[in-house]
């Protein structure tokens, strides 16, 4: 009978062990659906404490608020298994995804249910990359993942990025010059890297040059070197320019549209014949580099108006990459935002988490600062915020009120009637609202118009997306 005891409380032991080893939440409950047992992560998810759960009946968590519906009561009725979302009310609202499954006694009733709990947000993460390994059919993942690998971060889940990855990749495979334009922010410097460490030169120096960060007076002598000497207060021995030793790698000219006019002749020359001088020097010295360069502006209008040279130009722009800004390509802005989220948490040793109603406001802010504007907010929500949840009141008052400002999002690039620009519009909102709802009635109710208008003016526009 001892020995019985103890085998059972080595079973108890061991039971509580694998409830708590994992990282999803779970809960037991009897076959009346009675909390039984709940691990540590089930409290966390749900901001409830052990003792308000424990001989709870889950049915009874929908009568008081805590979820607005019950997958305990669909199991007990069909005695299966069902997998549903529910919204929980716990320190904050929160989506969660439940997997309820029964375990029937000897005569086919219900003796417990066993329910694994999962956080939605943490669902997004694995979304994310589960799209991304359905992306691997594309050569340049294959290469990124199976040949060296990439020690950069690039979210790539918008269409518009993910055309500009397999470009980068393309491009990495030859020696061309490469110009990369965007709005300050839009990561041009990633690309420039992910770009250097895909290309044969990836074990060679990657050199970064800000053209905006280094005084015109002093450019001269830190790109192209000097020889001791070469002017009043060089140093002794000489010293090396930054494009002898970007020799057997990658130049990466940042903010190109800074660099100064008079210097512009002496690049050229380099990149015609690559060969380099150092101040003081009588002879040259061949070097061996890729050139990258950026520029936040785009530079045939500097050209345009006599501020850069048309030659160089044409001799730097020999593949041109055009990077959009965060607002056109708004798929990015939730990965992005966890990612970072993630990583300011690792770095701060913090458990921040985003309330579910943060997120649109992410999406409706413009971001004119871009990825970088991104990133900062993160951070600074990641640090000044006393609370583990983030919520809309910790938000900083640009991102609220562009939610509120900018509901539409309308943008018209040029006149027209405006009988044709409602009718654009409608189209639109009708296309979205069938897209989401999948259904007549459903849309009609949230467009509160009738159904019938609903059908005929959602046939009127399939006719003309057929034509």
């Amino acid at each position: 009978m001892h020995d019985e005891e103890n085998n059972l409380q080595l079973t108890d032991e061991q039971l509580k062990a694998i409830l708590e080893s994992s990282y999803d939440g779970i809960y037991i409950t009897d076959g009346e659906g009675r909390f039984l047992n709940i691990n540590t992560r089930l409290l966390e998810i749900a901001g409830y404490k052990r003792e308000e759960l424990i001989g709870t009946r889950a049915q009874d968590l929908v009568k008081r608020g805590i979820i607005d519906k019950s997958v305990i009561e669909m199991v007990i009725e069909k005695k299966e298994r069902f997998t549903i979302k529910q919204t929980l009310k716990g320190k904050t609202v929160k989506e969660i995804m439940v997997t309820a499954t029964p375990i029937l006694d000897e005569r086919g009733n219900i003796k417990y249910i066993v329910a694994n709990v999962r956080d939605m947000t943490e669902l997004i993460f694995l979304e994310n990359k589960c799209k991304k390994i359905q992306s691997l059919s594309e050569q340049y993942y294959l290469e990124l993942i199976k040949e060296r690998g990439y020690s950069g971060k690039i979210i790539s889940e918008s269409e518009e990025m993910k055309r500009i990855m397999q470009l980068a990749y393309r491009v990495a495979q030859v020696d061309s010059n490469v110009l990369l334009e965007g709005e300050s922010g839009t990561g041009k410097e990633v690309i420039a890297r992910f770009i250097h460490e895909m290309s044969p030169r990836h074990k060679a120096p990657f050199i970064s040059i800000n053209c905006a960060g280094i005084p015109d007076s002093l450019l001269d002598a830190e790109l192209f070197g000097y020889e001791e000497g070469a002017f009043t207060g060089a140093r002794k021995g000489g010293k090396v320019g930054l494009i002898e030793l970007a020799d057997g790698g990658t130049l990466f000219l940042d903010e190109l549209n800074s660099f100064p006019i008079n210097l512009q002749g002496k690049l050229l020359r380099v990149l015609e014949t690559f060969e380099i001088t150092r101040l003081g020097a009588e002879r040259s010295k061949k070097v061996n580099f890729r050139l990258i360069a950026s520029s936040n502006k785009e530079l045939k209008q500097l050209v345009e108006k006599g501020l850069f040279r048309e030659d160089l130009y044409y001799r730097i722009n020999t593949i041109p990459i055009v990077l959009p800004p965060l607002r056109e390509r708004k798929k990015d802005i939730i990965p992005l935002t966890l990612h970072y989220l993630k990583y300011f948490n690792e770095k701060y040793h913090c458990r921040k988490e985003l309330s579910i109603s943060t997120f649109k406001y992410f999406e409706a802010y413009n971001w004119p600062g871009n990825v970088r504007e991104l990133r900062n907010v993160v951070e600074r929500l990641v640090v000044t915020t006393e609370n583990d949840v983030i919520t809309e009141k910790d938000l900083p008052a640009e991102l609220i009120n562009s939610f509120n400002d900018d509901k539409f999002q309308i943008v018209i690039k040029e006149i027209v009637p405006l009988k044709e620009l409602i009718e654009e519009a409608e189209s639109k909102l009708i296309k979205m609202a069938m897209d989401k709802f999948k259904s007549t009635r459903e849309a009609a109710k949230a467009l509160k118009i009738s159904q019938t208008s609903v059908v005929r003016k959602y046939k009127k526009l399939s006719k003309k997306l057929k034509v």
